[in-house]
């Protein structure tokens, strides 16, 4: 892929219910953040999620981001895509500054932080804990930006009470942060379930029960939605057993390109428009995915792609879903970089702030981007050519 260097230089304080996120019937709008990626010249000291370690579609070996496909800075890393500010390490406090920033600056309400939790087969060993912690948390604060953590450890780890103890302890150290965010005056809690879920809803329920013991009221927001066909077509759904656990506040979906691969408003909207119904009829609230894109091609040897068409899927699915009387918005992603769904400024995009403008437009808002991190928080390959613009 031919990579063209564009360099551009060029509050919403969401307080502590869903109804202060704007005017009225405007849903909230959260963008999933991963805090995952790892550089030799940062604090993970190593190359993580910005390399891969089999053949793709695109090579037939793994990528080398140490390999310089386009001087000064442009790296072979494992997306289709290519970051304004080059590869970079998430424990990185300007970066994750300038990131609060631009969403701040598009209107984005809050971040969904990925969570593996303490695990050690993270590496660096607990390293999500760690930059949450030690970076993201603070700097959100100090920002005045609202962050929730999204917890994949109930799909991966196996030991269920490892999942009801590690949830228990740290809804207690994180919600009563200012930067926490609340919802109808509860911490919430979003529970990653993809596919057919780990978590029975017998272990859902008790969760639940066993952390809110301890806890007190959570704002419960849980990733069950799903699809099937029928005999007029498809629909997505949420299982009965999980629609019917009263504590359930919200339920999300992380993924249309997961559940059913349609991106078009026309085949969208009816199918956005009949599960909210769906939903709200049973008492809760819905949270929808909307995507910019999905390109995984370079870390899968049989990719799918969803085109961005300069911006319209992003907003085909921003239409459907408001039009639908989502109560909450969840754009997948702010930087999942391997599989291209990001909204964070790319320089491979004519305007590197492309998609950032569109949410804020569709927010009522003027964008006007931050200045970029400092030069010296970067990739050592790209200080100079920064430094000379």
């Amino acid at each position: 892929m031919r990579y063209a260097i564009v360099i551009l230089v060029s509050a919403l304080t969401f307080g502590l219910s869903a109804a202060s996120a704007g005017p009225a019937k405007r849903p909230l709008v959260l963008a999933h953040y991963y805090t995952w990626y790892t550089t030799p010249w940062g604090a993970g000291g190593q190359w993580g999620h910005w390399t891969h370690g089999k053949a793709s579609s695109v090579l037939p070996r793994p990528n080398d981001p140490e390999t310089i496909l386009f001087p000064p800075a442009v790296r072979e890393i494992s997306s289709c895509a290519y970051p304004l500010v080059g590869p970079y390490d998430s424990m990185n406090p300007d970066v994750v500054r300038w990131h609060i920033r631009l969403a701040k600056a598009a209107g984005i309400d809050a971040f969904f932080v990925d969570w593996w939790g303490s695990g050690s087969w993270q590496k660096p060993s607990g390293w999500t804990h760690d930059v949450f912690v030690k970076t993201v948390l603070p700097i959100a604060e100090e920002e005045h930006f609202k962050v929730v953590l999204f917890d994949e450890t109930p799909q991966f780890v196996d030991n269920f009470e490892t999942i009801k103890q590690w949830t228990t302890q740290y809804l207690m150290e994180f919600k009563d942060s200012p930067a926490w965010l609340h919802i109808d005056g509860k911490p919430a809690w979003a529970v990653y379930q993809l596919w057919q879920g780990k978590l029975t809803a017998e272990q859902g329920e008790e969760l639940i029960k066993h952390v809110e013991k301890e806890v007190g009221p959570v704002y419960w927001i849980v990733d069950k939605m799903r699809g099937r066909g029928t005999d007029k077509g498809f629909e997505l759904f949420v299982p009965d057993e999980w629609l019917a656990i009263r504590q359930i506040d919200c339920i999300m979906g992380y993924a249309m390109f997961s559940t059913h691969r349609i991106y078009e408003y026309k085949d969208l909207a009816p199918v956005y428009k009949d599960y909210v119904a769906a939903v709200h009829k049973a008492g809760k609230k819905v949270l929808l995915p909307v995507h910019p894109g999905h390109d995984n091609r370079k870390i899968a040897e049989e990719p799918w792609v969803m085109p961005r068409q300069n911006g319209r899927t992003l907003r085909d699915f921003w239409r459907a879903a408001t039009e639908a009387g989502v109560d909450m918005i969840g754009i997948t992603s702010w930087n999942e970089w391997p599989e291209t769904t990001v909204v964070e400024p790319a320089m491979t995009w004519p305007d590197p702030y492309l998609y950032l403008r569109i949410v804020a437009g569709f927010q009522g808002r003027k964008f006007i981007a931050p200045p970029l991190p400092s030069p010296e928080s970067l990739d050592p390959a790209m200080q100079e050519y920064l430094e000379g613009k």
